[in-house]
């Protein structure tokens, strides 16, 4: 049984696919030139895709013959760049080209425990507190505000956790979770304790 929506003749498919392969390959061209690159070169190159899609859309219909013509596309595309493909032998960089680490602290257990602490628990709770305070106070229908906060927090719990272990001044990450904590639940439940 065809794998295909309708019976094709697979000469059409296979032209469809070298047009949007050969498309591919005139774009790269043009793009590996590029200030001196044609615009005819890119004209043809844009109108091969297109030739490949036409074919694609004419043979398969419009929703089935563009979902494959992509696929194909997709498919050349990553032939085209793994073709060009360059392996280089890495350069050995000295001291003065390497990016800067962040601040080296001695490490002792009190100081890694701190840290963890302040990742895990304060980061989650500072995170829960704006997840909340986005589904009390945002002006959207209940159950979106309501979704969009629960898929905030662990995007903001994950963020916090990575800013304090990065960070090296504990003091000054303690604080501003906090500062974060109170405006979340501030937020969050003020509104609801003065009425």
């Amino acid at each position: 049984m065809s794998s295909l929506p309708i019976d094709v003749p697979v000469a059409v498919l296979i032209a469809g696919s070298l047009l949007l392969l050969a498309g591919t390959l005139v774009l790269r061209k043009s793009w590996r030139e590029r200030n001196g690159a044609k615009p005819m070169l890119r004209f043809g190159g844009w109108s091969l895709v297109a030739a490949g899609f036409a074919v694609f859309c004419q043979t398969l219909g419009g929703e089935f013959g563009t979902a494959y013509a992509l696929m194909t596309l997709s498919i050349a595309a990553l032939l085209v760049v793994a073709a060009g493909m360059e392996v280089r032998a890495a350069k050995p960089r000295s001291a003065r080209d390497i990016a800067l680490e962040p601040e080296d602290r001695p490490t002792n257990w009190p100081r890694a425990i701190a840290k963890s602490l302040l990742a895990i628990v304060l980061s989650g709770i500072a995170a829960i507190g704006l997840g909340v305070a986005f589904a009390v106070a945002m002006p959207l229908e209940p159950t979106d505000r309501i979704v969009i906060g629960g898929l905030l927090v662990p995007v903001l719990w994950g963020a916090g956790m990575a800013w304090t272990l990065c960070d090296a001044k504990l003091v000054r990450a303690t604080i501003l979770l906090i500062i974060v904590s109170v405006v979340g639940y501030g937020i969050a439940f003020l509104p609801k304790v003065l009425t």
